[in-house]
């Protein structure tokens, strides 16, 4: 049986503390439906962002930041449709 590093526990440990600070902000904002905070530029430039890290990271074999940065992404993507669709809905109303 091999034993773990203490890099790969490190990595783990972060990539679950991340992973749940994620699933708790995507819980709130589901909830609350409260995405006042957040733009439609700051959040492009966020995906955009997460894209080009992504892409670094498959192209050195970084697995545990993938799997991060991909959560992150898709996180991103859903709050960016949530004040899109808000947008929409304030257009509508006007």
């Amino acid at each position: 049986m091999k034993m773990r590093s203490t890099d790969d526990l490190l990595a783990g440990a972060a990539l679950s503390l991340g992973v749940g600070q994620i699933i708790l902000s995507m819980k709130n904002i589901y909830e609350k439906d409260d995405v006042s905070s957040y733009t439609v530029p700051y959040l492009t430039a966020g995906i955009i962002g997460s894209l080009l890290w992504l892409t670094v990271q498959y192209r050195t074999g970084a697995n545990y930041s993938s799997v991060y940065t991909s959560m992150a992404l898709i996180s991103q993507l859903y709050i960016l449709q949530r004040v899109v669709s808000k947008l929409k809905d304030r257009r509508d109303t006007q």
